[in-house]
This record gives C-alpha cells, structure tokens and sequence, in this order.
C-alpha cells in the first residue's frame, strides 16, 4: 500500500462498526459510573442512619452488591477496548513483534470463546431464575433475575467487543491505543487514518 492510497470500502466500513461498538462500550462505562455513585450514596446514606441516626437500613447491603455486579458487568468490555485488563506481560515483552502478534491473537480468541460461553451460560442461568420465580435471601427478595440480567449484558458486551478488535486485524487496521500495538499494525494505514481524521 503506497501513501497516496486510502481506506478501502471494506476498512471503512469496519471502521464505521468500530466506532459504533465503542460508543456503546463507553455508555456501558457511563453506566457502571453512575452504579459506582449510587453505590456511594446508599452506603453514605447507610453509614448515616446506623451511626448518626441510630437506625440502620435492612436494604443498604443488598442493594449496593447489586450495583457492583452492575458496575463491573457493564464496564468489562470498555476495560478490555482500553486495554485495562489485568495482563502478564513478563513473558510477551520479550518476544519478538511475530511472536508478539500471535500471543495476542490468541488472547483475543480466547476473550471472545470466553465471552461466548459465558453469555450462553448467562442467559441459561437468567432463563432457569425467572421460570421458577427464584428471589434473594435478603430484606429486599428481589426476584433474581434481574440483577443477572447484568450478566447477558457484560458478556455480550465483552464478546462483541472482542470480535470488533479481531476484526479490524483481519482487515489490516492498525490496532487502538488500548489494543496492542504490535499486533495488524499498518503504518501506511495508520498515517491514511491520521490524515483523513478518522484515526
């Protein structure tokens, strides 16, 4: 591919879903931000009642650990497009830039084959809780469903997101700043992105 050349149709199509995968990414960041804030506000409000008011609330506990499923399923698949899940690298810095690629492949693979049967597994479990009306132990017996509800969401979050990055290497994209940068990386088409502003 020589300078003057531009994205094919194909890369900015792929581009274009990219972009759209990552919205959604970051809105499910946003709402993970807002489960984080209520959370704070119950426990603060909880902290209050037992100590200040002499009056603890029952449905502080449960509700807080609802929001912090909702918080981390929401948000895993805007970790992993920033590159922000815990990774080993002692062994991968090492390797030469092919060997780099195919560790990465890899785990990118195995994010998505992950992601897949937990989904399955999510929405099995989701289905099983609401046909026989399970609810929680707790003060609030929510019906159980719909906290894990969250799951579906993550996981299918997670595995979309997982395929829009092994995608963009199959078309030869350069990969995001939270992917690696060693793996699919073009720097013929990372300059055509740089200049066409779509980078």
């Amino acid at each position: 591919m020589t300078n003057t050349q531009t994205l094919t149709p194909l890369q900015r199509g792929v581009m274009g879903l990219d972009r759209l995968i990552g919205l959604i990414c970051l809105a499910g960041a946003g709402l993970a931000a807002l489960a984080i804030l209520a959370s704070l506000f119950i426990i603060t409000y909880s902290v209050g009642m037992r100590y200040v008011m002499n009056n603890p609330q029952p449905w502080t506990d449960e509700s807080v650990g609802y929001l912090l499923v909702a918080s981390v399923m929401a948000s895993i698949a805007y970790a992993l497009r920033k590159g922000e899940h815990i990774a080993v690298d002692v062994v991968t810095e090492r390797l030469p830039p092919a060997g780099r690629s195919l560790v990465e492949l890899f785990g990118l693979i195995a994010v998505a084959l992950v992601a897949g049967v937990m989904l399955f597994e999510a929405y099995e479990t989701v289905a099983f809780s609401k046909l026989v009306g399970l609810r929680s132990n707790g003060y609030l017996a929510t019906e159980l469903y719909i906290p894990q509800s969250m799951m579906i969401l993550g996981f299918a979050l997670l595995l979309v997101a997982a395929l829009s990055a092994l995608l963009r290497r199959a078309v030869g994209l350069p990969a995001r700043d939270g992917d690696s940068a060693h793996f699919g990386q073009d720097e013929e088409v990372a300059a055509v992105l740089k200049k066409t502003g779509l980078e």
